[in-house]
C-alpha cells in the first residue's frame, strides 16, 4: 500500500483537474510546449505517489542520470527540459508524460541485461516526447469526445440512440495504447539517439526479449493464460514484437562501428545490491503473507489467492471469480464498528446479518449482501477492523454466490488471520536485493536457481534475470549472474 500511462490514465488526465486551465477547442488543435510542461508538472506528483517514491539510492540514482544525460546530449532537444525519475517500484514500466517527464521504475532496470538495454528503452521513451505522441493522442481523445457528443446529439435528433454508441466506442478505441506508427517512430528515434551516445543499438530488441519472458512468467503465476499481459506491465501500453523493433533499428540506418557497446560490467557493478521486489515501506508479499512494516500489521490469504500491493489497496485475485479488497478507511469513527458497516462504510449496501467480532484483540464487525453483475450474482462480505483510534482497516470479500460458501472457511481464515506485529517483527523485514556474482566454475542452472530468496518459481526468475540461461542448463565459468536474495 504505498500511474502507468495507458488507456485509464488518459481518462483522467482529460477529466481531471490537471487540464482544468486549458481551453477543450485548443486541445482538439495542439498543445503548446508550455501546456505540455504545464500538463507534465501536474500530474508528476501523482506518478510519484503512484508508484511508491524515488527510488533513493545515489549510486543507482547517479549512474541512472548519467545514461540519461549521454541519451539526452544525442537528442540536440535540450530545449524541451527533459526530466527523469527512477520509481521505487518493483512493476516492470518506462513512459512518458508530456513536457519530457520520464520515468522508469527499479523493476524495469532490474531486468535489463547491460547499460545498452536500459539506454534503449530510455531512448524509446525520449522518441515519444519529441514526437509528442503523448500529447497528440490526448489532442485526438478530445477530438473523439467532441465527435462523440456531436453523433450522440444527432442520434437523438433521429431517434437512433445506436449510433451515439458506436461513437463512444470510436472515441474509446483512440485511447487504446500506442498505435503501430507510434511505437515504431518512438523506436527509430530511440535508436538513433542510442547510436549517437555510443550504445549498441541491439539493446532495444534484446530488452524486449526479457521482457516477453518477464511478462510469461508473470501470467504463469497469475494463473492467466501465458501470452495475455498484466495492466501495469510496459507491455500493455507498448505493444511491440521483436521484429517490429528489429525493422525499426535498420530503419534508423545507424552507422555501425566498435563504439557502440552494451556496457554488461559496469551496469552490474552499478545495480549489485538494489532492492528487489517489495519495499517494506510500502508492504511486503512472502507467498500468501501480506505484511506492512510501517503500519505493524499483517495478514494471510487463501491458497489460491495472489496478492497484488498498491498505493491504496491490497487485492488479492482468487479461483472462481473470487478477490479479496483489503484498504484503510479514509477517515476515523468514533462508534462501534457494527455501527461504522451500517452508517459509514456499507450504508448503501444494506448489509444483512451484521455482528461484532473480535479478532486478535481489536474490535471488529461484517455483514452480507447479494449484488448482480454480468456474470450472475456475487456474494460481498465485509469486515471492518479497529486497530487503534485513527485507524479501521478493512477488508471486502467477493465471490460469485454459487462458490462463497466453499469459499467461505479460507476467507474467515483471512480475517481472523489480520494481527498486529511487534516493533521487533517490523524491524526484522527486510527488503530483498539484486546479488551480482561471478562464477569461478561453471554451475548448473538448477544449483544457482536454490540461492534465489524468491518464495516460488526459483528457477523461471533465474532464467528471466539472466537471458543467457534461457539457452542453457549451465553457466560456464566467469560468467557474471544475477541473484535475489
Amino acid at each position: 500500500m504505498a500511474l502507468q500511462l495507458h488507456r485509464r490514465h488518459f481518462c483522467g488526465l482529460m477529466a481531471g483537474s490537471a487540464l482544468a486551465g486549458f481551453c477543450p477547442t485548443c486541445l482538439a488543435q495542439a498543445l503548446t510546449p508550455r501546456e505540455e510542461k504545464q500538463l507534465g508538472s501536474q500530474n508528476h506528483p501523482k506518478i510519484i505517489e503512484e508508484y511508491g517514491g524515488v527510488y533513493d539510492d545515489p549510486k543507482v540514482g547517479g549512474y541512472f542520470a548519467l545514461i540519461a544525460s549521454r541519451l539526452v546530449r544525442a537528442t540536440g532537444r535540450q530545449d524541451i527540459g527533459f526530466r527523469f525519475t527512477l520509481l521505487n517500484s518493483p512493476d516492470v514500466n518506462a513512459f512518458a508524460l508530456p513536457g519530457g517527464f520520464i520515468y522508469i521504475t527499479r523493476g524495469l532496470v532490474a531486468l535489463a541485461s547491460d547499460e545498452a538495454e536500459v539506454a534503449g528503452v530510455l531512448g524509446h521513451e525520449i522518441g515519444h516526447v519529441v514526437a509528442r505522441h503523448t500529447s497528440k493522442r490526448i489532442e485526438a481523445a478530445e477530438r473523439a469526445r467532441r465527435e462523440a457528443m456531436a453523433a450522440g446529439l444527432l442520434g437523438a435528433v433521429l431517434g437512433t440512440n445506436g449510433l451515439g454508441n458506436a461513437a463512444v466506442g470510436l472515441a474509446q478505441q483512440r485511447l487504446a495504447g500506442f498505435s503501430q506508427e507510434q511505437e515504431h517512430e518512438a523506436d527509430v528515434l530511440g535508436v538513433r539517439y542510442m547510436g549517437r551516445a555510443g550504445y549498441n543499438p541491439d539493446g532495444l530488441a534484446s530488452f524486449l526479449g526479457n521482457l516477453r519472458a518477464h511478462s510469461q512468467l508473470s501470467a504463469v503465476i497469475d494463473g492467466r493464460p501465458a501470452g495475455s499481459v498484466d495492466a501495469r506491465d510496459m507491455t500493455s501500453s507498448h505493444p511491440r514484437t521483436i521484429d517490429r523493433v528489429r525493422r525499426s533499428i535498420r530503419h534508423a540506418k545507424i552507422a555501425r562501428g566498435g563504439w557502440q557497446l552494451s556496457y554488461k560490467e559496469n551496469f552490474l557493478k552499478n545495480i549489485n545490491g538494489m532492492v528487489f521486489g517489495d519495499d517494506p515501506e510500502q508492504g511486503v508479499v512472502r507467498g500468501r503473507v501480506f505484511t506492512h512494516a510501517a503500519l505493524r500489521f499483517s495478514f494471510r490469504v487463501p491458497k489460491g489467492f495472489r496478492i497484488q500491493n498498491s498505493p491504496s489497496e491490497v487485492i488479492a485475485k482468487g479461483p472462481r471469480g473470487s478477490g479479496i479488497i483489503f484498504d484503510l478507511a479514509s477517515r476515523p469513527f468514533q462508534g462501534s464498528m457494527r455501527s461504522y458497516l451500517a452508517n459509514a462504510w456499507a450504508r448503501k449496501l444494506r448489509l444483512r446479518d451484521m455482528e461484532p467480532l473480535r479478532i486478535n484483540g481489536m474490535d471488529a464487525a461484517t455483514g452480507w449482501t447479494e449484488a448482480k453483475s454480468r456474470n450472475g450474482t456475487v456474494t460481498l462480505r465485509a469486515v471492518a477492523i479497529r486497530y487503534d483510534r485513527k485507524h479501521i482497516y478493512r477488508f471486502l470479500f467477493i465471490a460469485p454466490s454459487r462458490v462463497m460458501s466453499q469459499l467461505s472457511y479460507g476467507l474467515r481464515d483471512t480475517t481472523y488471520s489480520f494481527r498486529r506485529i511487534s516493533a521487533s517483527e517490523a524491524d526484522s523485514i527486510r527488503p530483498l536485493h539484486l546479488q551480482v556474482v561471478q562464477l569461478e566454475t561453471p554451475a548448473r542452472v538448477s544449483s544457482l536457481s536454490r540461492r534465489m530468496a524468491v518464495s516460488t518459481y526459483k528457477e523461471s526468475w533465474f532464467r528471466v534475470l539472466n537471458e543467457f540461461a534461457r539457452q542453457t542448463d549451465t553457466v560456464p565459468a566467469g560468467e557474471s549472474v544475477k541473484l535475489v536474495i
